[in-house]
Formats: structure tokens, C-alpha cells, sequence
């Protein structure tokens, strides 16, 4: 009897030591932002991620498309603060420079307003060149979003697409045995 209850406790334990070491990742992932959630909606840690996907996908994929996404940002919300800023420093130059026209009519008139206030003149200049930049900014930051988005993507399809079967000896939600998710 002595022996009956040792052997059940040793193959007990043993299938407690089988268990799956990625049994709390049984759903699919999914991205959130530029993070991958598992199945509850928990963040998961860069270690876990290396883990689950491998070092390969990691380091050249998962790791880029991060990046990616996170200049893609940067230069979109950079460049549409630059085009507003842009066009609100063109804006105070152009009326300054509007003010001084609609008061002289004639053409040296005119040239006179720009020439007594550089200030006005330069602000039109600069909130042009401004506008060009972030729109320079924008035009490179959303291909680099999208790219890092599919990539990020990418990774998740391709962590679930190879799960596929899998099978766990160990503890269950049910109790101890075999649990096969697919």
C-alpha cells in the first residue's frame, strides 16, 4: 500500500513538472499599439514574446516593426504639429503684411510694407518652410507606421497560424491530465 500511494504521489508530481511551460498562452495573441496581449488583454513582456515566438522572428522582425511603428508615430504627430505651427506663424505674417497693404494701394506702396517690417515677411517664410517640413515629416512617417503595424501584425498571425494543435500533460483548469487545445 506503502508503494501504491509512493508511485501514485511520483507520477502526480511528475505531471506537475510536465506541464507546458506557455499553458497560461493557450488563446491567440493579438497587437495592441505596439504591444502583443494575450488572450485576457495582459501585456506581454519583451521576455515572454522572445519566448513564445523564438529568437529568429524576434530579432527580425518583432524588434524592427517596433521601431518601425514607433518613428512612424513620432514623425506624424511631429509633422502635423509643424504644418499647424506653420500655418499659424504664415497666418500672423500674412495679415501683418495684409494690414499694411490694404492701408497703400500703389505697387512701391506695397513693396515699402515688406521692406519697413522684415519681421512679417520672414514669418510668411518661415511658416512656409515650416509647413513643407512637417508635411515632409508626414509623408515619411505614415508609410513607416503602416509597415511596422503589418509587420507587428505579422508576427502575431504567425505565432497563432503555428500553435495550431497543441497538447499539455499536467495541471488542467479541470484537474490533473491531458488537455489538447487547438
Amino acid at each position: 500500500m506503502k508503494r501504491f500511494a509512493f508511485f501514485c504521489g511520483l507520477v502526480a508530481a511528475l505531471l506537475c513538472l510536465t506541464q507546458n511551460a506557455n499553458a497560461q498562452y493557450a488563446g491567440p495573441i493579438e497587437r495592441h499599439g505596439i504591444n502583443l496581449t494575450d488572450n485576457r488583454g495582459n501585456v506581454l513582456s519583451d521576455h515572454e514574446v522572445l519566448n513564445m515566438i523564438g529568437e529568429e522572428v524576434y530579432d527580425a522582425t518583432f524588434v524592427g516593426a517596433r521601431k518601425q511603428m514607433k518613428a512612424g508615430k513620432t514623425l506624424i504627430w511631429s509633422g502635423l504639429g509643424g504644418m499647424v505651427g506653420g500655418a499659424v506663424l504664415y497666418g500672423v505674417g500674412l495679415s501683418k503684411v495684409a494690414g499694411k497693404i490694404s492701408q497703400n494701394s500703389s505697387n512701391e506702396d506695397i513693396q515699402k510694407a515688406f521692406e519697413g517690417d522684415p519681421g512679417s515677411a520672414g514669418m510668411v517664410v518661415g511658416g512656409t518652410l515650416l509647413m513643407a517640413a512637417g508635411a515632409v515629416a508626414l509623408d515619411a512617417g505614415i508609410p513607416l507606421a503602416i509597415i511596422g503595424k503589418k509587420r507587428l501584425n505579422w508576427v502575431a498571425d504567425d505565432y497563432n497560424a503555428r500553435k495550431g494543435l497543441t497538447y499539455q500533460m499536467g495541471v488542467t483548469p479541470n484537474g490533473v491530465g491531458l488537455a489538447i487545445n487547438f
